[in-house]
């Protein structure tokens, strides 16, 4: 069997902790093993995973963390003074651990733009293929057109300019076919595509709860912008609002929360399992998201497929899929107010949250597929490599 080495920057393959929130990395990786390969997953090392272990007929091996070594940095605010240094530290990292290992491979896939130079020193160690397997990008279109600011993200830059032998990139609405067009990345050299739902979500009876809730499931770091949420929490009568996921701003949130007397109106539950999370999705009578690059995450995906009414702001390529009034309400970026307007009147007319969430569910019947025919199509990508 063909062997495959999988670089991550996550030590957790789930966005809201072990269980919790989707798992993308996870399909991906179950992708390549459909295309035939058998996983080394190689990540950072936390406090509550070991070392080594096997799992689904993966391995995964983690060695030390940097990200974590340096994230005292963050509470600066230069997000940039943290990345350099950990990300450069992590392909050292990972090159030591594949001097030693003395492992073959047959294939290399580096997860987000922080593996890039990781991905780039396995590949030609190994002399083998190398992707790069991108959930989005971590840059606006306008910031990618503008000179040295863009230097900022110099991961992606990096991926942009000296591509990989493929790239394989989640369509989350942050533009990332545009970006490979502004750099001249041929169609050819990259597959765009949407995330799957799960089977069961078409099976699911969506009862609103009562009273009813307004739902937004994230991490909570600093870009999720749930800070949004909260503010038009304060702007909004009368309504409960529900925020599942865990992360570093939950401490900051909490305070926001306090500051602004909303302890009654909006509830935040922490980490839950993917049961819990569409349970709540299910009794919903509304899904926020207010995030800065792309408002078309998981869970508005979910929310569309379960005939949930959307309520967002255009950031990024979220018009592509929420258009106002037909399939969700879609304000401009920080038009709190408006937000805040919109949320009170679907409360008040269960008509309107039923028609959007028909408009917005016949829209996904033709777009997205079940995650087990999406991972097959991603396994067909891997599968043309492991023939090289």
């Amino acid at each position: 069997m063909k062997r495959a080495l999988s670089i991550s920057p996550w030590p957790s393959v789930w966005s809201q902790g072990e269980g919790g929130g989707s798992p993308s990395e996870a399909y991906a990786i179950r992708a390549i093993q459909e295309a035939g390969f058998k996983v080394t997953h190689l990540s950072p090392l936390t406090p509550d995973l070991p070392k080594i272990e096997e799992s689904e007929g993966v391995e995964f091996v983690r060695i030390a963390n940097p990200f974590r070594k340096y994230q005292a940095i963050l509470k600066t605010g230069i997000a940039f003074a943290y990345r350099l240094p950990s990300i450069f530290e992590w392909s050292g990292l990972v090159s030591s651990w594949l001097h030693k290992a003395h492992h073959s491979f047959d294939l290399v896939v580096g997860h987000s733009s922080e593996t890039v130079f990781a991905l780039r020193l396995a590949s030609r160690y190994l002399k083998v293929p190398s992707i790069s397997r991108l959930y989005g990008i971590s840059a606006s279109i306008d910031c990618l057109r503008r000179g040295l600011r863009r230097e900022l993200y110099f991961d992606l830059i990096s991926l942009l300019r000296h591509p990989p032998d493929h790239i394989v990139l989640t369509n989350d609405g942050t533009c990332g076919d545009a970006a490979m067009l502004m750099f001249g990345i041929q169609p050819g050299s990259h597959d765009f595509l949407f995330n799957g739902y799960e089977p069961s979500l078409l099976k699911m009876k969506t009862l609103e709860a009562s009273p009813g809730y307004v739902l937004t499931a994230s991490r909570l770091v600093d870009w999720k912008r749930v800070d949004r949420v909260i503010r038009i929490a304060c702007l909004c009568r009368n309504v409960r609002f529900i925020i599942l996921g865990d992360g570093p701003e939950r401490w900051t949130l909490e305070r926001l929360i306090k500051k602004m007397n909303l302890e009654e109106t909006v509830e935040m539950k922490g980490e839950v399992s993917r049961e819990t999370m569409y349970e709540y999705l299910r009794g919903a009578s509304a899904v926020l998201a207010a995030q800065d690059l792309s408002n078309l995450n998981n869970t508005v995906l979910e929310a569309m497929v379960l005939a949930k009414p959307v309520v967002t702001f255009d950031t990024g390529c979220t018009a592509q899929l929420i258009s106002h009034e037909k399939t969700g309400l879609l304000y401009p970026v920080d038009d709190l107010a408006g937000a805040a307007s919109g949320i009170e009147r679907l409360m008040k007319d269960k008509s309107l949250r039923v028609y959007l969430g028909k408009q917005a569910k016949t829209l996904t019947q033709g777009l997205l597929d079940p995650w087990p025919e999406r991972i097959a199509r991603e396994a067909s990508i891997y599968r043309r490599f492991g023939s090289m």
